[in-house]
């Protein structure tokens, strides 16, 4: 009665482990995130697909008791993500921690990891590290999460889609300018690029190219954490505003600062 967690290629089929397809051609059920895209791995790796079950976001704390009720039954299990290891920003939490709580075994076949492979080529100071996932999709949203988790003097990692990456390293240029930051795309794949820059330098790159590709991976240096709004003076609050007032309605920088300098002299009084 076991569980293996399963951790599978995050582009490179060659880093399959003899560990891993053992495991794979072994078990009778696989709890999978996408069962077309893991099927088509164990098509790639020549290995007899066995009975695959759907293991999503939508459906996990539901299927986590149905396939613990199977593992009970003596069912060997394996739960596998689309790529890398399970659990980290891929379903897999509900299954292990349901394994868990009936005292069930759960084994941990590792393997590629893109956070690992990330830190690894980042030549960053990396202990230690928060790993932060996916990033908040609206702009006021991810600058507060960047200035939250930019508190912890770590480095952070942050996955990034390639539709928002721009949008990323913006957003770290304006809340964290002067930690380095190595973006890792399409790691262990044909195009695989590590570049390590500034967040305004590798925006400016990003935003050069036609169309941006690939899954991205963030590693952001270590530093000091940023200084809270209400801890920065008020003349470079006042310039920031006003820049952002002349940008959005025309109005010239100075007026806007002088109007606002006006302003806050006044609430002073």
């Amino acid at each position: 009665m076991v569980l293996y967690v399963v951790s599978t290629p995050i582009g490179n089929l060659g880093d399959v482990s003899p560990r891993c397809r053992e495991v794979l051609s072994s078990v009778s059920l696989v709890a999978a995130e996408d069962t077309r895209v893991t099927r088509k791995l164990f098509s790639a790796l020549g290995i007899s697909c066995p009975e695959l079950v759907s293991y999503r976001g939508h459906n996990e704390s539901k299927a986590a008791r149905g396939l613990a009720d199977r593992i009970e039954a003596g069912t060997e299990v394996a739960l596998v993500s689309d790529a890398g290891a399970p659990g980290l920003s891929d379903p897999g939490a509900a299954l292990v921690r349901e394994c868990h709580d009936r005292g069930l075994n759960v084994c941990a076949v590792a393997g590629p990891s893109a956070v690992a492979a990330a830190i690894s080529v980042s030549g960053l100071e990396s202990v230690p590290f928060h790993f932060l996932g996916f990033s908040p999709r609206k702009p006021g949203p991810l600058r507060e999460w960047l200035r939250r988790f930019g508190a912890n003097t770590g480095a952070l990692v942050i996955y990034e889609s390639p539709n928002r990456a721009v949008s990323l390293l913006e957003a770290l240029s304006e809340v964290l300018p002067h930690r380095p930051v190595t973006m890792c795309r399409e790691l262990t794949k044909k195009f695989e690029e590590v570049v390590l820059g500034t967040p305004e330098s590798l925006a400016q790159l990003l935003s050069s190219r036609d169309k941006v590709r690939g899954e991205f991976v963030f590693v952001v240096g270590a530093g000091d954490p940023p200084v809270p709004l209400e801890e920065k003076p008020i003349e470079g609050n006042l310039k920031g505003i006003a820049a952002a007032l002349a940008a959005r309605w025309g109005t010239p920088k100075k007026e806007a600062y002088e109007a606002l300098v006006r302003l806050e002299r006044d609430r002073a009084e």
